[in-house]
């Protein structure tokens, strides 16, 4: 089991630190920030450079790649678990630190498929690239349920509201949850109208809206 640095360098983002002392003392903790505010991003994100060295990975990153996931970390360079997939993560990485090129990866097999995107950090490639892993699903509850608790929803409210984001209907949320279709019609209402949603399409589009949110304690 290998173990990514937690604060990996970042590159210097202040190019006016050239001239102006007082940025240029200021970047090392920029760069802090940067790497800090990485972790509150609801997907792993992997910023790596030539030959897929890695320079940073933030914290879903760390911990998708520590549980089992199709790209692995070796001697600090990123790899794919198997040949075609190193293959392919290799295309990826070069189109993009080549020539600019984005790319859509679905690497491994079985139960540890994965998609990721990698992005160039710069239009003609620049020789560094950004692999940017699924949303976080945890993310997305605590979005919810921080939605839940400024609206006041009481425990059953939400979760008819997690029913309806999971794309079940009024009844299917009634059967699930043992009560009465009208409870659950009653329910949709009591949402909409703490939310001021004048629709369960509005009450939906609101919380698909909301930035992922990430606790962080392990």
């Amino acid at each position: 089991m290998f173990q990514l640095p937690t604060s990996a360098a970042v590159p210097a983002v202040v190019p006016a630190a050239v001239d102006n002392p007082a940025a240029a003392s200021a970047e090392p903790l920029l760069a802090r920030w940067l790497a800090q505010s990485l972790d509150h991003v609801g997907r792993g994100m992997l910023l790596v450079t030539e030959g897929a060295r890695l320079l940073h990975a933030n914290r879903l990153a760390r911990l998708a790649l520590q549980g089992g996931h199709p790209l692995q970390l070796d001697n600090g360079c990123l790899r794919a678990a198997t040949a075609p997939d190193s293959q392919a993560l290799h295309d990826a990485l070069d189109a993009a630190m080549r020539r600019g090129v984005r790319r859509m990866l679905q690497l491994g097999h079985g139960q540890n498929v994965g998609v990721v995107a990698v992005l160039p950090l710069e239009p003609q490639g620049g020789g560094a690239a950004l692999i940017s892993l699924p949303q976080s699903r945890g993310a997305q509850d605590l979005a919810v349920h921080s939605f839940a608790r400024q609206y006041s929803f009481t425990g059953a409210e939400t979760a008819v509201l997690e029913g309806l984001l999971a794309g079940r209907r009024p009844d299917e949320i009634a059967q699930a949850k043992g009560v009465q279709l009208s409870t659950v019609r009653t329910q949709i209402g009591q949402l909409r109208q703490k939310c001021g949603a004048h629709s369960i399409r509005e009450l939906l589009d609101r919380v698909g809206a909301l930035p992922p949110m990430l606790a962080l304690v392990q």
